[in-house]
Parts: C-alpha cells; sequence; structure tokens
C-alpha cells in the first residue's frame, strides 16, 4: 500500500509522531483552565486599641498622687476582672506611697503619727503583715506596735508581731513585756484585780526586775491590805455578808493568801448557822455572837 501511495517510510513515521503530539496538545489545552492573576497583596491594618476615658483618668490620679480619686474612678470600670485587677494594684501603690511617708514622719521625730499612718497602710494592705516590703523597717514597725499598745490594743500588738520576722527575739520579749505591764494598769483601773495580777505575773516572768513592775505589785498588795482590813472591821460589826465581801475581793489579788481562805470559810459556817437559827426562830439573830464555834 505505501508503494501505491509512494510515501516511504521515515516520512509517514514523521507524520505519525507529529499527529500523536498535536492530538496530545489539544487535549491538554482543553484541560487547562486559563491562569488567573495574583490577588494583590493584603496591606496590614494596625488596630491601635484606645484606654478607656476612666481608665486614663485613674492613670492620671495615680501618677499625681491623688490614689483616693484613682479609687474613685475604678467605679466606672464595667469589667469585674479588670476592676479587680486595678483595685488591687491601686491599694498596693498607695500603701507604698503611705509606708515612705511614715517612714519620713518616723525620722522627723513624728513616732505617733508615723504608727497611725503604718495602722492606716495594714487596714489598706493587710498582706504587708505577713510579707513585709522591704521597706518597712524594724524600728518603724517597733513603734507601730508600742502606739497600739498606748491605744489599749495590747492583744492585737502581741499577735501581729508574731506574724512576721521583723523584730528580733529581744524586741518582741520588750513588747511583750509592755503589753502585759499596759494590760495590768488598764486592769486595775477598771477594777478587775484578778486579771490585773495575772497579766501582772506574766510581765515579771519576762523581766522580774522592772521597777515599774514591781511597784504595780506593791499596789496590788496594798489594795489587798485595806480589803483584808475592811473585811475584819465588817466581820467585828457581826456584818458576815460584808466581811466575806471584802476577803473575796483580796483573795483575787491574793489567791495563795491561806488566812484569807479559812476567814471567808469561817464567816460562810457563822452564816449558815445563822440562817438555821432564823428558821427555828422564825426571826432574824443580828446580835448572836460571832466569835461562837
Amino acid at each position: 500500500m505505501l508503494d501505491r501511495l509512494n510515501i516511504s517510510p521515515p516520512v509517514l513515521l514523521k507524520s505519525s509522531i507529529f499527529l500523536i503530539l498535536s492530538s496530545c496538545l489539544l487535549f491538554l489545552d482543553g484541560c487547562v483552565q486559563p491562569s488567573q492573576p495574583p490577588p494583590p497583596p493584603r496591606k496590614h491594618v494596625k488596630h491601635i486599641r484606645t484606654r478607656p476615658e476612666w481608665l486614663q483618668k485613674m492613670k492620671n490620679d495615680e501618677k499625681a498622687g491623688n490614689f483616693s480619686l484613682a479609687m474613685a474612678d475604678l467605679e466606672s470600670a464595667q469589667n469585674t476582672r479588670e476592676k479587680t485587677y486595678w483595685t488591687r494594684h491601686i491599694l498596693r501603690k498607695w500603701s507604698l506611697f503611705d509606708l515612705e511617708r511614715a517612714k519620713a514622719l518616723q525620722k522627723s521625730g513624728h513616732s505617733a503619727d508615723a504608727a497611725f499612718l503604718l495602722g492606716e497602710v495594714f487596714k489598706r494592705s493587710p498582706d504587708f503583715l505577713e510579707n513585709p516590703p522591704k521597706s518597712l523597717s524594724p524600728g518603724l514597725f517597733r513603734d507601730y506596735l508600742l502606739n497600739q499598745i498606748e491605744n489599749d490594743q495590747e492583744m492585737a500588738a502581741m499577735r501581729q508581731m508574731d506574724l512576721n520576722a521583723l523584730l528580733s527575739r529581744d524586741e518582741k520579749k520588750e513588747i511583750t513585756f509592755n503589753a502585759y505591764l499596759h494590760l495590768t494598769k488598764r486592769r486595775m483601773s477598771e477594777e478587775k484585780f484578778h486579771y490585773a495580777m495575772l497579766d501582772l505575773k506574766k510581765a515579771l516572768a519576762l523581766n522580774p526586775t522592772s521597777p515599774e513592775a514591781l511597784s504595780l505589785r506593791s499596789r496590788l498588795f496594798l489594795q489587798a491590805k485595806k480589803w483584808t482590813d475592811k473585811g475584819y472591821q465588817a466581820f467585828a460589826d457581826q456584818n458576815l455578808h460584808r466581811a466575806i465581801y471584802f476577803w473575796k475581793r483580796a483573795q483575787e489579788i491574793r489567791p495563795d493568801d491561806k488566812s484569807l481562805a479559812e476567814n471567808i470559810q469561817k464567816a460562810q459556817k457563822l452564816q449558815e448557822r445563822l440562817q438555821e437559827i432564823e428558821k427555828e426562830t422564825g426571826h432574824s439573830s443580828p446580835d448572836l455572837p460571832l466569835h461562837t464555834p
């Protein structure tokens, strides 16, 4: 057949290859979609977050040292978590600021004012007691505790003293002694002589040679003697009820005095006998001799 068409084999082979390649290109051209131009690059938009008006005002007040106004600014905060965070922040800044003021007052000789201001700091930031900042000196803390004692907060002063390690052992002993000594004076002024004697014993255990503590003990013993003498006078006047009252008051100060216990027991037995006689006779017997055994 090739002889009839007068086509040589090499030419036929080339034609066949050309046809195959053309078909493949046509097929691929139908499958491949026309390419799209690349999208333009996106522009990066920087979002600037503006502070709320209340936060900006609070920051300005804090910077100016107007912490009370800064706290008032926080009332405008809507987010509870955010409000809690900034409240703690402002209170700490406020306390540190007042702590520096207290130190300056102490250095200028105004210890009472410094102690009062430090008390306000502890009310505002109670964690300063357990974890005192470095700016809180032992001397300032000691003056604060002594001021607490002078203001009849003796037990509170001793509790606060043990919350941290600012004071040495000897300084804590001094504070405790002063607290019990002041308690003794206060109990005596309130005529709570039993408690006064208990507190004085604790003070003397810490400082047995303290002239002030020994003087208070002498005053208490003198008071006990006065009551004892009044008890004897009442007993001589045949007033058993009054005699027992005075001896018991003296016993508050001298609980180890055996003579007081014996006198009270004797008077009580006589009282009981008088009551029995009253029941038997139907009338009181005020003139019954008290020396009757």
